[in-house]
This record gives structure tokens, sequence and C-alpha cells, in this order.
């Protein structure tokens, strides 16, 4: 049994590069893309790769006075 390789038919071959030309020309006419921002996270600093129970408890309790603020803050908010 002989073995053929595949050969993609030439209208596959002209879909394929008529994509390409459009792709390309796309992407030229959008032009440069904008910078990426700067602000990366605005959150608060928190400690990064706790070694302790002691930092994690930390952490959790900055995060619980957090959504308690949130939630007064919403709550404020939805009453006037």
């Amino acid at each position: 049994m002989k073995l053929t390789q595949y050969h993609p038919s030439i209208r596959r071959l002209q879909e394929d590069f008529a994509a390409r030309v459009a792709r390309r020309k796309y992407t030229a006419a959008r032009g440069p893309r904008p910078p990426k921002s700067k602000i990366t996270d605005n959150s608060e600093p928190w400690l990064k790769n706790p070694d302790s129970v002691s930092e994690d408890w930390y952490i959790a309790c900055r995060v619980n006075e957090r959504v308690e603020a949130w939630k007064l803050q919403q709550t404020v908010l939805s009453d006037s």
C-alpha cells in the first residue's frame, strides 16, 4: 500500500492567502495599539506569600474590614 501525503487544493491555498492578506490589511489600517495602562494594581498592599497562620489571619481580618466598609458605603448610598 502506497502512502500519499496530503496536498491542499488550489482553492484552499487561495482562501488561506486571501485571509492572510486581509488580516495584514486590517491590522495595518487599525494603526498602532495604545500603550498598556501603567496602573497594574490599585488594591491594598497585602502580604505576599504569607508564611504563617498569623499572617493569614491578619490578611483575613483586613479583608473583613474592607467588606464591612463597602457594605456600609453601599447602604448609605442606596438610602439617599
